[in-house]
């Protein structure tokens, strides 16, 4: 998974980065579907990125990151 998603993610939610496994659902790390969508306004102005809208928000790191890491610059490669 990329670095920088995983480390923004950690210090923006106080979460240790061994919790952050690829099958962690953002419910069961105490994200409601607010905190997920601002987390997703956050990246965007980060990384200077326009994520699409989706009718499902990710459920799962796994499924963020797979959201996320098609649309980063070229010069973050993921981890």
């Amino acid at each position: 998974m990329n670095s920088d998603l995983i480390n923004l993610f950690a210090e923006t939610f106080g979460i240790s980065e061994e919790k952050l496994l690829p099958d962690a659902t953002l419910e069961s790390l105490g994200l409601d579907s607010l905190a997920v969508i601002e987390f997703l306004f956050q990246i965007e102005d980060q990384f200077g990125i326009q994520i699409p809208d989706q009718a499902n928000p990710p459920r799962t790191l796994a499924e963020m990151v797979q959201l996320i890491e098609p649309l980063l610059p070229a010069g973050k490669p993921a981890a």
